[in-house]
């Protein structure tokens, strides 16, 4: 803390010092005139100023009050304690209105007087220091940088964020399993006027119909079985912040005629209560599923779909942002309290594993390598080790969900079988250095079916210029 006294007289200067001497870590700063503070304030910002208000022996001096004044005029908040003399009562009003905070008086200035005043400040400079530290805190948890990465995709999420934070419009945010559609919510939320106000996610897939809808509308006494007292609901408890309905697939269809309602009207009614609450919270919905689909198969409404469905932000899966994998690595590894150094091969082969849990499997990934490796510095053999993905009965699955991948693409770029074809062979070719035969096992073909598949699309493979082994039996 430091803290700068201005008085023009050198005794007095000399008095304070040595009572401040009593606190630690403090550093004491001195000027005799308003020039010369102005200099110290603008080389050295202070933390407190205590200030005399006269600062020369004519009494029509109040140079202490004049550089009050000019530190508010200027927008300065540094909190000022006036030190000056009992003559002066009406000078110290003048002050107070200026804006310091607390006076003493020189008559009576003494350690017991004046340390607990600068103990004050220093407790509120400490707590403000927190506050600040907590605000960044929550800005990279759950703000605006917690969405990390650079590519454009990621960007464009950002971009949408900010565009719709202050609205009031429903959002549906829309993307895969384990993509941050609840780190959206939570930015949306906090990039917004409600950002000191609740935000409340409910799950809708985590428990039954009747048990849902008493969570989020809250129940009066008596409105069923086992209701012994009055519980609000998380619409109520969400004031006037933000309430993110979690997998709103899952919402069961008699419950999501009376959220329609609740939307449209901006009203709701607890269980077993004759009186509406009016809503006040912004409302977000998020899923993973094709809503769609369920609208065709008469499991979601579909006036509640566009009811909800006013902005959609969609989140890219992992494989749509690949490029944002070493961001997305040194984030997680810097939060964890063992410092991991990844190898650029590492990071490599990082971005070239599928992740069909997303950004969430890459975070867990990352945490089990700080509770598992045995070196700091993180090689591929270390990831071959304990990051390969486990090859069970989840591989038909992540088959499945880049099959659907591959039907969600423009129909412009013709077959889309000749399209995944062509680039899975091209890749094995790739990977194998443009061993045929090495590669042709990787696709799980013999190499005659290799070449025949090759010139059914028109191609020919590239050349390696090395000669292929000849272990395996062409049928």
């Amino acid at each position: 803390m430091k803290v700068l006294i201005v008085d023009d007289q050198r005794s007095a200067r000399r008095v304070l010092r040595q009572i401040l001497a009593a606190l630690k870590d403090v550093e004491v700063l001195e000027a005799g005139s308003v020039e010369e503070a102005l200099a110290t304030i603008h080389r050295t910002p202070p933390d407190l100023l205590l200030l005399d208000i006269r600062l020369s022996d004519d009494s029509r001096n109040r140079g202490g009050l004049d550089l009050l004044k000019k530190l508010r005029a200027a927008g300065s908040t540094v909190p000022a304690v006036m030190v000056t003399s009992l003559v002066e009562l009406g000078e110290i009003r003048e002050a107070m209105r200026s804006g310091a905070q607390d006076y003493v008086l020189k008559e009576e200035l003494s350690p017991e007087m004046l340390l607990p005043i600068v103990e004050t400040f220093r407790e509120r400079l400490a707590l403000r220091g927190e506050v600040m530290r907590l605000r960044e805190r929550v800005e990279h948890t759950w703000g605006l940088k917690a969405i990390v990465g650079s590519s454009r995709t990621t960007e464009a999420v950002r971009h949408m964020v900010r565009r719709v934070a202050d609205a009031s419009a429903t959002v549906l945010i829309r993307g895969e399993t384990g993509t941050g559609k609840e780190l959206v919510a939570r930015a949306l939320h906090e990039l917004s006027a409600r950002h000191g106000e609740p935000f409340i996610a409910v799950n809708c897939s985590a428990l039954p119909g009747t048990l849902i809808e008493s969570l989020i509308f809250g129940h009066e006494r008596g409105a069923f079985t086992g209701a012994d007292r009055r519980a609000r609901g998380q619409l109520e408890m969400a004031g006037a912040g933000t309430i993110l309905l979690d997998e709103i697939a899952e919402m069961p269809i008699e419950l999501q005629a009376k959220l329609l309602r609740v939307l449209e009207d901006r009203r709701f009614r607890p269980l077993g209560s004759e009186e509406e609450r009016p809503l006040k919270a912004r409302v977000l919905a998020s899923t993973h599923v094709d809503l769609e689909g369920r609208i065709a198969e008469g499991r979601f409404r579909e006036d509640l779909f566009y009811r909800l469905n006013v902005v959609t932000i969609r989140v890219p899966s992992l494989a749509q942002r690949a490029e944002d994998i070493p961001e997305l690595v040194a984030a997680f590894a810097a939060e964890l309290p063992r410092k991991l150094r990844f190898t650029e091969s590492a990071v490599t082969w990082l971005e070239r594993r599928p992740w069909a849990g997303n950004v969430r499997e890459l975070r867990n990934v990352i945490e089990r390598l700080a509770l598992l490796a045995e070196e700091d510095a993180v090689t591929v053999e270390t990831l071959e080790d304990l990051a390969r993905p486990p090859a069970s009965g989840n591989s038909r699955g992540e088959i499945e969900r880049m099959a659907r991948q591959l039907l969600a693409l423009p129909d412009r770029l013709g077959s889309k079988l000749d399209v995944i074809e062509r680039a899975v062979l091209h890749h094995a070719i790739e990977v194998c250095g443009g061993n045929k035969s090495a590669a042709a096992r990787l696709v799980g073909v013999d190499r005659k079916a290799l070449e025949r598949r090759w010139e059914r699309l028109g191609e020919t493979i590239p050349d390696s210029g090395q000669d292929d082994d000849d272990g395996d039996e062409e049928k």
